[in-house]
């Protein structure tokens, strides 16, 4: 029986600008010499006119990893994106793969906007609002109030157009006849991290789209996002449910991140040798370098110190030296000396792997976290919907409820008149956590006391939850 014909016209996809990302790109200089000055032949012919030459980049690399490239909608590529973002992977302190892609999904928007609306980029008309990076300022503004994306995201990838045309103008001598956008000197203030109020320079742009801050409000703090410290009985709730869910590698990570205020990218990265013998250890506590120099992760490769407790130092140790963990080891590629991650999938691939790993993006996908957010959607949040305190995940918040439950220990016994040692508290809360301004800490307490959290109830609350997880796993 010949199949029915399909009445409704089949829709042709638009072809758009997109990116696609490479794994690996040696670089090469075309040149016209003919003799090798390193005394081996680096030479190879194109086309029998010319010869490239093997070169290194600002950071003394002969090659790049994961650099994103800009495709046009006929699948060329968009020579003048693609090659910014080769130059800044090539920068001395180059931006890792995730800020490139950042920037190429920056570009790839700006392209896409300006083609549906028959836009030249190079173009510099005498009107303003037909500029390419205003006309552009108005899509993102409008998307804006349409709550379509975040102020903070629109103003990124402003960011990118504006970082892209002032390479232009360095690489190609690119002088539009008309200013793309004016600029100006602002001083923010701040305070550093001893307390002082300082201010800091920064050149800003009338393409910035100005939005309404929020720094306070009843319902979450500002803080790389909105984020929400779970109570104590949350917290006691999310750890029995962790038990529940048979998940160990999930268990211990989660209550890494409650413990230290790790971020999802600096608890997956942490390795075997971060982890030591509890025989060894002789205090409460053991201090990690994570960022940069280090195998661990951080936000914009910052270099801080995380506190594993001593208690979760030894079941993290036992763990590494577990059969479970061993099995997932040998199905994993080979690292030396320790530097073998402490949390593998069942196949043995990382949760989340480094941005200094040779192996990312290198015949695999890169890992950024996804299978702890499908854990998280998928198995978690269901069991805490069944429970009898039901609240919404998010892992993030794990972070929040470090930050919080160590404000409220600290500042048991302190007055509330006692205004220097309640700044001290914050002062150890703000290194801990890695804030660059203690206001950002100062947060927390002002959350803390709006919802009216008692001291009393949370002073222990990380005895509550060791002896809590200890009961589980010892029993």
């Amino acid at each position: 029986m010949p199949a029915l014909a399909n009445k409704t016209p089949r829709k042709v996809p638009v072809r758009k600008y997109r990116y696609v990302t490479l794994p690996l790109v040696s670089l090469f200089r075309k040149s016209t010499h003919t003799d090798d000055e390193d005394g081996f032949d680096q030479e190879a012919t194109l086309a029998a006119n010319y010869s490239i030459r093997p070169f290194d980049s600002n950071g003394g690399n002969k090659e790049v990893r994961n650099v994103p490239v800009i495709l046009r909608p006929d699948g060329s590529i968009w020579r003048h994106g693609s090659l910014y973002i080769l130059a800044r992977a090539m920068d001395f302190d180059a931006p890792s793969d995730q800020t490139l892609k950042g920037f190429a999904k920056g570009l790839v928007d700006y392209m896409n906007t300006l083609a549906q609306d028959g836009v030249d980029y190079l173009a510099t008309p005498k009107r303003e609002g037909a500029r390419p990076t205003f006309h552009y300022k108005a899509e993102l503004s409008l998307r804006v109030n349409l709550n379509e994306i975040a102020p903070s995201t629109a103003n990124g990838r402003i960011s990118a157009v504006v970082n892209f045309y002032r390479w232009m103008q360095g690489r190609y001598d690119y002088h539009p006849t008309e200013a793309l956008w004016t600029e100006k000197v602002c001083r923010i203030p701040f305070h550093d991290r001893r307390g002082f109020y300082r201010n800091k320079t920064v050149i800003t742009t009338n393409l910035r789209i100005v939005a309404t801050g929020e720094d306070f409000t009843d319902d979450y703090i500002i803080d790389e996002g909105k984020l929400y410290p779970y109570s104590q009985e949350e917290q006691t709730v999310l750890v029995q449910t962790l038990v529940a869910s048979g998940n160990t590698e999930m268990f211990l990570a989660f209550l890494l991140s409650i413990f230290t205020g790790s971020r999802i990218s600096t608890t997956f990265t942490i390795r075997e040798c971060n982890i030591v013998n509890p025989e060894l250890v002789k205090t409460n506590e053991i201090a990690v370098k994570i960022g940069r120099g280090t195998l661990i992760d951080n936000k914009f490769n910052k270099s801080m110190l995380i506190y594993i407790p001593a208690w979760l130092n030894a079941l993290l140790y036992a763990y590494i030296n577990s059969d479970r963990h061993t099995k997932r080891v040998t199905k994993a590629s080979a690292k030396n000396g320790g530097e073998q991650y402490v949390f593998l999938t069942q196949h043995g691939n990382p949760y989340y792997i480094s941005k200094n790993d040779i192996e990312r993006g290198q015949d695999k996908p890169i890992q950024e976290g996804y299978s702890v957010r499908q854990f998280a959607s998928k198995k978690l949040q269901p069991l805490l919907n069944q429970s009898d305190t039901p609240f919404k995940f998010r892992f993030h918040n794990l972070r929040a409820c470090f930050c919080m439950n160590l404000i409220d220990q600290k500042l048991k016994g302190i007055p509330s008149s006692d205004e220097n040692r309640i700044y001290a508290v914050l002062t150890e809360a703000q290194r801990r956590m890695g804030h660059s301004d203690i206001s950002t800490t100062q947060r927390y307490s002002r959350f803390r006391e709006t919802r009216n959290i008692g001291l009393q109830a949370q002073s222990d609350f990380e005895l509550h939850l060791q002896t809590l997880v200890e009961n589980y796993v010892y029993a």
